[in-house]
This record gives C-alpha cells, structure tokens and sequence, in this order.
C-alpha cells in the first residue's frame, strides 16, 4: 500500500511540474494601443458656432460656422454673412444675411445677442467660443 501512495505522490508532483512548465509559454511583445479623441475635419485651431439670423418678420436662420477666426465680426466677414461700416465703436452692421435693416432708412438696426442674451459689445469684439450661438435680430428703438 506505501508503493502505491508514494507512486501516486510521485505522479502529482510530475503533474504539477508538467502543468507550470507548460503554462509559462512566451507570448509576443505587442505595442501598446493608444486611442485618442479627436474631431474629424477640424482643424485642432477651429471651433464651430451657430449663427442665428432672425429677420423683422421673426424668421429665422440658422447656420454652422466652423473657422479657426479669433472675434465673430471677422469671422462672418470674412464668410460674407454680414456687412457694415466701421464707425467710433467698431463695426455698425447694417446688412446680415443679405438682409438689411438701417436705423437711417427705416429705423430698425442688428441687436447682436451671445447664447440669448443681448451683447454689451459688438461683434468685431467678441472672441469665438465653441459651441455658443451668435445672434442678430432686427429690432427697432
């Protein structure tokens, strides 16, 4: 009976060394995967705004501004979405969107509003923040 358990001891021992010699195996050095975030189709200087035009009649438009522009005014400008004449405080709009509205003609200017809210300060001096919306809307005094 001593042979057959020292047998069987012996053969679980062999077993066990058989088991941890064939589980240390290599495996291949693969380089480490890093994902990034990025945005397609923009440029790492751009930001996109919204553009929001609402003519005397309450219509309104809007468009996606993507340009790596620091201030609003250049930025539609240089898109051609707005026109105007530089005065003491900057820029006085007076056509958006094709659109005019000239106090001298009619009385009714562009009221420049930022995220809803009426702007202290013009376009021409305001800097672009991602993701905000610009707004000119026809108003009267």
């Amino acid at each position: 009976m001593k042979k057959i358990i020292v047998s069987l001891l012996v053969l679980v021992l062999v077993f066990t060394a058989f088991m941890f010699g064939c589980s240390e195996k290599e495996t291949p050095d693969v380089p480490e995967t890093k994902v990034e975030d990025t945005q397609v189709g923009l440029k790492s200087d751009e930001k996109s705004f919204i553009f929001e035009v609402v003519d005397k009649n309450g219509e309104i438009t809007q468009t996606t501004v993507i340009s790596d522009g620091k201030y609003v005014g250049e930025v539609l400008q240089e898109f051609e979405l707005i026109e105007g004449e530089e005065g003491p405080y900057g820029i006085y709009i007076k056509k958006v969107n094709g659109i005019t509205a000239d106090y001298d003609i009619d009385g009714t200017y562009w009221a420049f509003y930022v995220d809803g809210e009426k702007s202290m300060k013009g376009a021409d001096q305001v800097e672009i923040v991602e993701g905000a919306t610009y707004s000119f809307r026809v108003e009267t005094m």
